[in-house]
């Protein structure tokens, strides 16, 4: 298993070169909290330099010198000028000239910035016309300093404020519609140039008067821009996530499965939307309504359009999953373990595994392939003992081998008989529901959790790792914190940071719904 899913960027004459989303911060703006910057640093494992930014809600270009030495230059020419950069904006209000140059003074007064054009400038942008996009205006914007909110302190002095700029006085909309386009100069003899595709706003003008539809398809381009998934036919990852509080979709292989969480099924306006997207990225959709049927126990809850399979295989970063539209809430596959799955491969080897609350084995199948020593697979469920056997043979893997174990049973008596035959595991993982019901009784997180994790850590080796995640929406990462702190007084462990969630669910600076956290046993 390797990363197949990764940050897409350009690098060229020691820099990198990133599409950045909009409601990314372009560094971190506190601790804890990464920014574009970190993002890029911590996938490729290098230093990057920042030497200009982009506001969070600005999407587009941006540039990250990959030495000290380059940085110094890039930062000089930023400093001269000599970086010719443009931007495209989408406005509302419309004006009789088509093209001009505006200057001012920017100051910062308070919190805010300020534009004075009385007084002797410090700022210089060029403004052009270029077309009408549905009912708003698209225009180009080249500025030829780089002074903070330049562009939209311009634009509002001039009668043609950025839509969704309601600082500058734009006109409230889903978003800030300004994009930096390009960046051109030359480093080093070498002349370059970097222009990203562009966004939905500036050419889909049958959208911007439907938000919904709008915004769906803005959350694709989030994920075109930042994992070129159009590129990843087979793979899986999350194409929306919280931009519609209503529903979620996620990519697996040709299929996409939408969590439809309103109480009202699907209008017919809403399957027309979803077809119309089936058919743009070539994918076959179900949709599958999340809430309890009530008192129907007949009701509808799974959709679909197009020539979809009740059985169908897809791959995340390589490894193959069998789905199934027929079997529970999910088709079998949770992706926001992507990373940990990714983390759980890459310690795995030579170990002794142990994945409580398996499901359909994800983890048990990444350390079968990754080379551990053994891998012992616990759920209550023969139905998912039995789906997680085919998914080891879908990857050549043979679920009879000795080194695999597969047992249907409550997974804290699992762990109680583990203790009782001294038996140890190197590496535990523990992904347990926040509720469920067996024929052993009900399990909640909130009430077992304290005697979930002393057993999994008397089964757990010195110096062994435990990777804990839950979805319990009750509590936050800090929560998980305290809750684990109070085991010190039994266990020696060390906390140790868990992979960070890909950015196609949660940005940085929102509240993650999935939280892990990792021990290592003293």
């Amino acid at each position: 298993m390797t990363r197949v899913i990764k940050l897409k960027y350009t690098e060229f004459a020691g820099c990198i070169f990133v599409d950045k989303i909009a409601g990314l911060n372009t560094h971190t703006p506190e601790y804890g909290q990464r920014g574009c910057v970190e993002i890029y640093e911590e996938e490729l494992d290098r230093k990057l330099y920042p030497v200009h930014r982009l506001d969070k809600a600005t999407s587009g270009a941006l540039v990250f010198p990959t030495s000290s030495e380059v940085a110094a230059e890039l930062t000089q020419l930023f400093e001269q000028h000599k970086v010719a950069k443009r931007y495209l904006f989408l406005t509302d209000k419309k004006i009789e000239q088509k093209e001009f140059t505006y200057e001012s003074l920017i100051t910062k007064e308070k919190n805010s910035f300020v534009s004075s054009p009385s007084k002797e400038p410090n700022s210089k942008t060029t403004f052009k016309w270029l077309e009408s996009v549905g009912p708003y205006e698209l225009w180009e914007a080249i500025p030829h300093t780089g002074k903070p909110h330049q562009i939209r302190l311009h634009a509002e002095a001039n009668g043609v404020a950025i839509l969704g700029d309601e600082e500058h006085g734009g006109t409230h909309f889903n978003r800030l519609c300004l994009h930096s386009h390009s960046l051109s100069f030359e480093l080093r003899g070498q002349k370059v140039h970097y222009e990203t595709a562009l966004p939905v706003w500036a050419t889909a003008g049958d959208l911007l008067t439907d938000i919904e539809a709008l915004t769906l398809a803005e959350a694709f381009e989030r994920r075109e821009r930042m994992y070129k998934f159009s590129e990843l036919p087979e793979e899986c990852l999350r194409l929306s996530h919280r931009e519609i509080d209503s529903y979620r979709v996620d990519q697996y292989g040709d299929h996409l499965w939408v969590y439809w969480y309103k109480e009202s099924d699907p209008t017919v306006q809403d399957l027309l939307r979803f077809e119309k997207l089936a058919k743009k990225h070539h994918k076959k959709i179900f949709i599958r309504k999340m809430l309890n049927r009530g008192e129907d126990p007949n009701a509808e809850i799974l959709w679909n359009i197009g020539n979809t399979s009740p059985v169908w295989i897809a791959k995340e970063n390589g490894v193959k999953y069998e789905l199934r539209n027929n079997t529970g809430l999910s088709p079998g596959l949770f992706l926001d373990q992507r990373e940990n799955r990714l983390w759980v491969q890459e310690h795995a080897q030579d170990r002794r595994v142990l994945n409580l609350f398996s499901y359909t084995s994800g983890f048990s199948l990444v350390s079968a392939l990754a080379g551990a020593q053994e891998v012992c697979t616990v759920d209550v469920s023969q139905n998912f003992i039995d789906w997680s056997k085919k998914n080891f043979e879908i990857n050549g893997l043979n679920p009879e081998d000795d080194k695999y174990e597969f047992w249907v049973q409550d997974c804290i008596l699992f762990l109680k008989g583990t203790i009782r035959r001294k038996r140890k595991f190197n590496l535990i993982i523990c992904d347990p529901p926040s509720f469920g019901r067996s024929k052993n009784g009900v399990f909640s997180i909130s009430k077992n959790f304290d005697e979930l994790l002393i057993n999994a850590m008397y089964c757990l080796e010195k110096n062994g790792l435990l990777l804990f995640c839950t979805n319990y929406e009750k509590w936050t990462p800090g929560d998980l914190h305290l809750k684990l702190n109070k085991l010190k007084k039994d266990f020696s462990f060390k906390i140790l940071p868990a992979p960070s969630q890909g950015v196609d669910f949660e940005l940085p600076d929102q509240e993650p719904l999935m939280k892990s956290i990792i021990l290592r046993k003293n």
